[in-house]
């Protein structure tokens, strides 16, 4: 999820970007979301108990389909300190990125990017 929190338009994208996953995950898929990019921004959001799509990410995050956030753009976009606190998972194997190259080289991996 590459969608930053600025927008009404993105909070759809965030939407869907769950909706989408949990389908997929109960059509019997493996499915992982991973914000890279402005998309950092929105787990530390999510994870209040006041918004409105904080049950729909919690149960993902329980159902370990919410893998992580971009180190490296948590960093760039200054909620390292957040995503700490809410204990979010760092991913960093390529230069403090998400390494998307080793997904998309295993056949059975589709990559959508909302």
């Amino acid at each position: 999820l590459l969608a930053d929190s600025s927008s009404h338009e993105n909070l759809g994208r965030v939407l869907h970007a769950m909706m989408y996953a949990r389908q997929a995950k109960e059509a019997g898929m493996d499915v992982e979301i991973i914000f890279d990019g402005g998309g950092v921004e929105w787990p530390a959001e999510l994870a209040d108990e006041s918004h409105k799509l904080h049950e729909t990410y919690s149960n993902l995050k329980e159902e370990d389909v919410i893998k992580g956030v971009c180190e490296f753009c948590s960093d760039a976009f200054d909620v390292t300190d957040e995503l700490e606190q809410i204990g979010e998972t760092f991913l960093d194997e390529d230069q403090g990125h998400p390494n998307i190259g080793k997904k998309i080289a295993r056949e059975d991996i589709r990559v959508i990017t909302i």
